[in-house]
């Protein structure tokens, strides 16, 4: 009897106790390896953008950085939706620039415009392993046929402004 007593004791300890809820998928890894940033971009309506290396290379949405000066694995676009409506005027395209693994340093996102213009700069970035990202505003002002710039920081770990934007001489 008390042999039946100990064993229904420790069945009952062992149907009763918590399961593991860990126990059914695979095991999550942790990326601790070190992390840069994977991409950065900048985006805009209705004005032109160059993007400036610190070494000096180039990308633009207009082409007026194209060349042997080309940010490696840069990509600029442009698109104007509604430029084949009928009656349209001058449409307000959406302008971007897309900067993979950028190197470490102070970059100069320069915008142009034709005509006088207030915009509100988006930039992004995310890191290699998608593990941080972020994005800011940058307002802008850019005087007809003139052209705006400031300065952004990209670093390992993000990417932060550094200047405010003012107006450059042409």
């Amino acid at each position: 009897m008390l042999v039946c007593a100990a064993l229904g004791y420790g069945a009952w300890i062992a149907l009763t106790r918590p399961k593991s809820r860990d126990a059914g998928g695979p095991a999550r890894k942790v990326y601790s390896g070190p992390d840069s940033v994977g991409f950065m971009s900048v985006a805009g309506e209705g004005v032109e953008l160059e993007v400036v290396t610190p070494a000096g290379l180039r990308i633009a949405t207009a082409g007026a950085a194209t060349g042997k000066q080309t940010i490696a694995g840069a990509e600029a676009a442009v698109d104007c939706p509604g430029i084949a409506s009928p009656g349209a005027a001058e449409p307000d395209c959406t302008v971007s620039i897309n900067v993979t693994t950028p190197a470490p340093g102070d970059y100069t996102v320069i915008t142009r415009s034709a005509k006088p213009r207030a915009v509100v700069l988006n930039l992004g970035w995310a890191s290699a392993s998608q593990a941080h990202r972020g994005a800011f505003d940058v307002r802008v002002q850019v005087a007809r046929s003139g052209a705006t710039s400031f300065v952004i920081i990209v670093t390992r770990e993000s990417v932060t402004q550094r200047s405010e934007p003012r107006a450059i001489a042409p």
